[in-house]
């Protein structure tokens, strides 16, 4: 699965042109595949991997952080996954150490998810996670400082049991985060509890193909799913409470995900919607694998079940 920073970044779609079969992903309800997003995480559990996720942004219209993300996913029972990952990040011109550039690890961190509801006629999935950051075994510079647990909820919604065909290729999936610093609330030094999240909308070409009405076209067509992404973020402590460093941010990323036989590219611009949010168009991409569908008698099935 895909972690969700406030650094965000780019990738290309070049290989959109490479001919290859939609994939049975991961994150499938029913006749639903919900594709990996790039400002919140899918309901789905898999066995995967982010190659990476790769973003450029600027934070103050000044400098520009661009950040790398590398996770690996392993399931261990069908409905229960364990991922780890760490980002690097390279900021230019950063006002909050001098002007200058450098770089570095941010807090590496763990995570287990586990999918508790699927209704696949219904094309419904939901799923909940715990993820624990480690604080200081970054970069000075980079990492928070603070260790930090975040406890999400994931839902995932498509729109195929609706009796109308011009609908049913769309799907709504959603996020919503609880982030603890070890620090809490009480010690004056900036780190609170906050929450972020978001929700997108999807449209499914592969869906409308193979559900709806086969058009005939071409693969750098026939397994695009243009979609809209919010992502937002907001400290947990009431206004009057709140640092100046932890405003409320919003983040729109429009752009679209294609789906291989096992793997994916995606791509998005990043539109901040307020000042806190960034200043000027990001942009945002991925390369992901699905193990599943590559090694499926190996790295591609959990670890104990079928």
């Amino acid at each position: 699965m895909i972690r969700r920073n406030t650094a965000l970044a780019v990738c290309t779609m070049a290989a959109f042109a490479l001919a290859a079969p939609a994939a049975d992903a991961h994150a499938v309800a029913g006749a639903r595949v919900f594709v990996n997003t790039l400002l919140i995480d899918d309901p789905g559990v898999g066995d995967e991997a982010n190659l990476p996720v790769y973003s450029v942004t600027s934070p103050d219209g000044k400098s520009t952080v661009t950040d790398l993300n590398f996770e690996y996913d392993k399931t261990i029972l069908e409905n229960l996954g364990v991922g780890v990952g760490a980002d690097w990040d390279w900021i230019t011109n950063d006002a909050m150490d001098g002007k200058k550039s450098h770089g570095g690890f941010d807090d590496p961190y763990v995570q287990l998810k586990y999918r508790w509801i699927l209704l696949p006629e219904h094309e419904f999935m939901s799923s909940v996670q715990i993820q624990q950051s480690f604080g200081r075994a970054g970069t000075t510079g980079i990492d928070s400082g603070y260790d930090t647990t975040t406890v999400s909820g994931f839902f995932g919604k498509g729109f195929g049991d609706i009796p109308l065909d011009a609908v049913r290729p769309f799907a709504l999936t959603g996020e919503l985060d609880y982030n603890m610093p070890d620090t809490g609330n009480a010690t004056g030094t900036g780190a609170i509890n906050t929450w972020s999240g978001g929700l997108t909308l999807q449209y499914s070409i592969p869906y409308l193909q193979s559900q709806i009405r086969d058009y005939g076209l071409p693969p750098v067509l026939a397994n695009l799913t243009p979609l809209v992404e919010l992502g937002w973020s907001s400290a947990a402590a009431a206004s009057a409470f709140r640092p100046t460093g932890h405003p409320t941010t919003f983040n729109l990323g429009s752009g679209a995900v294609w789906t291989g036989e096992d793997y994916s590219l995606s791509t998005e611009l990043l539109w901040p919607l307020n000042g806190n949010s960034g200043h000027g168009l990001g942009v945002i991409g991925q390369f992901h694998l699905y193990f599943d569908d590559l090694l499926p008698d190996t790295l591609g099935k959990p670890l104990f079940g079928s």
